[in-house]
């Protein structure tokens, strides 16, 4: 089997946020999982760059505002969206 046939491990999934309740809440999120197997759950706030950095004014831009280790419930599971169909 060549490497593009080969199965891809996910690392998680992160998505926009379309359907914000409050205002406040995160643009973008979701769960990551690092190659150690530990989970961490990310949210992120969607900006515009200034032009005065390294991507050109106008640009998009997420910036990660939680990384905080993914809590198991008492059942020792978590929720999983990359288990979503």
């Amino acid at each position: 089997m060549d490497d593009q046939n080969k199965e891809r491990k996910s690392l998680g999934v992160v998505f926009p946020n379309t359907n914000k309740d409050n205002p406040k809440s995160y643009d973008l999120k979701g769960t990551i999982t690092l190659p150690d197997g530990k989970k961490f759950r990310i949210g992120a706030y969607k900006a515009e760059a200034s032009g005065t950095g390294k991507l050109p004014k106008g640009s998009t831009y997420y910036w990660m505002h939680r990384v905080e280790e993914l809590e198991l419930n008492s059942a020792d599971t978590s929720f999983d969206p990359a288990n979503l169909e």
